[in-house]
């Protein structure tokens, strides 16, 4: 039977105790990004500009044949053998020309007991201007109402369909929108109108998922979209925060601090009663400003992996429970892959290259003794392997700004994709334990999901 994040939910409300949401984000496919699938582009900064300069029949064609070639149902199958329970799907409002791959992909997950989380990515208009909603740029959803209404339909939609038996259940989650940075008060009347579609749903097991919108999740705290003045969170709802170390000002942070940082997040999230909703942390990597470049001297490299390894350990640790009722309840990295497989990115190249646990559902694989307060014991001592097989490596990686370096050229956050951290527009809050990042710049992103192509 399949544990679900619904009953997650319920145990985390109830105390019960029940399975930890350890996924990934198929990334780069329903929505692709130049730094995550360089091929596919020809300069073009989002599939808006793509489609433009292709025209429709001929950017139809590039699409739907990446569409139906770079998840295939044997990469779940990978995902299910590396013991994670999830991964994350992201649609936008567009034409549905994507639509039957997402449906086929949840069936998918139904036949092999996987959980599927739907985010919806890119609203009209676009709710942060980025590229990761396909079109980068202004940040226009909130100028009109009927971006709203348009998007409360795709809501409805996707609640619809995902509710049928036909999907068993798979789909657990549906997160009203991700990573918005307009005002506070047009977010949360979005929210409960959002929530109004959803919620009924958790009669079939659905959650609604709400992003964080780049306020700390004590922020969160008690919150209720149907009640302002409410003491505990809303009935089956659960908070999306993500969490990055490279972009400023967290690029340059040394190794402990990064460490410090993660551990104090754990510490934040690990405590009862605090009011804060059950939090996922949705995205999340290896990427650091001070990641090592790779090399072919083998000590560099062996150093880079021992320092991976103790990274993913530790936010593994940090955005898990380790008792009921606490509010952190799990994650999902990002992502699954790249299409040069960038190391800091791609959790299938972690696996290869042995600075991932082989099952993530098996603590007996990890390395790191995990400490009474959740976070690594990073004293411990380990050092990588001096040689992996690891995947084949592209000759093309080097041209797509892409290589194995642990950065890749995107256009989220300052510089280079090697992280990313943000505050919300709509004012800030932090609290012992908790990391404030900076805002990111309109023309950067990382998370990839439908875009906001006419065609």
């Amino acid at each position: 039977m399949r544990t679900t994040a619904f009953a997650l939910l319920a145990s985390a409300i109830t105390g019960a105790s029940a399975a930890i949401v350890r996924g990934v984000n198929l990334g780069g496919w329903l929505v692709c990004e130049p730094w995550m699938n360089p091929s596919l582009f020809n300069g073009e900064v989002d599939e808006w500009s793509l489609c433009n300069s292709l025209g429709k029949d001929a950017c139809l064609e590039r699409l739907e044949n990446h569409w139906s070639t770079y998840y295939t149902r044997d990469d779940l199958v990978e995902i299910k053998n590396a013991g994670l329970s999830a991964y994350c799907f992201t649609p936008a409002y567009q034409p549905p020309t994507r639509y039957p791959y997402l449906i086929r992909a949840v069936q998918w997950a139904n036949e092999l007991g996987l959980n599927v989380m739907i985010d919806l990515h890119g609203a009209p208009g676009s709710q942060n201007g980025w590229e990761e909603t396909g079109l980068v740029g202004a940040i226009g959803f909130v100028d009109n109402s009927s971006n709203s209404d348009r998007s409360l339909n795709v809501l409805q939609n996707l609640t619809t369909e995902f509710t049928k038996e036909i999907y068993g259940g798979a789909v657990t989650n549906i997160e009203l929108l991700n990573e918005p940075i307009f005002a506070d008060a047009a977010l949360r009347k979005f929210y409960t109108a959002g929530a109004d579609i959803v919620g009924p749903a958790n009669a079939s097991g659905i959650n609604v998922t709400i992003h964080d919108a780049f306020y700390n999740p004590p922020t969160w705290a008690n919150y209720d979209p149907h009640d302002a003045s409410a003491q505990t969170p809303g009935d089956f709802l659960t908070l999306d925060t993500h969490q990055f170390w490279a972009f400023p000002p967290l690029d340059t942070l040394p190794e402990p601090q990064i460490l410090k940082h993660i551990c104090d997040f754990a510490t934040a999230l690990k405590i009862n009663n605090t009011g804060i909703p059950p939090t996922l942390v949705g995205e999340w990597s290896l990427s650091t400003g001070i990641t090592a470049n790779s090399s072919s001297n083998t000590e560099q490299d062996q150093a880079k992996r021992t320092w991976f390894r103790k990274l993913f350990e530790a936010q593994n640790a940090a955005y898990s429970p380790q008792l009921p009722g606490q509010p952190s309840i799990g994650w999902y990295f990002w992502s699954w892959q790249t299409e040069y497989d960038i190391d800091a990115w791609s959790y299938r190249r972690g696996l290869a290259d042995g600075y991932i646990p082989k099952n993530i559902s098996d603590p007996s694989t990890y390395v790191f003794p995990v400490l009474d307060t959740g976070c690594i014991d990073d004293t411990f001592e380990y050092t990588a392997e001096a040689h992996v097989s690891g995947l084949p490596q592209s000759s093309s990686a080097g041209t797509a700004s892409a290589t194995s370096t642990g950065s890749a050229t995107s256009t989220r956050s300052g510089t280079s994709a090697t992280g990313a951290s943000s505050t919300s527009t709509a004012g800030s809050s932090s609290a012992a334990g908790m990391v404030q990042p900076s805002r990111w710049v309109p023309w950067l992103a990382i998370a990839a999901i439908l875009s906001l192509c006419t065609y």
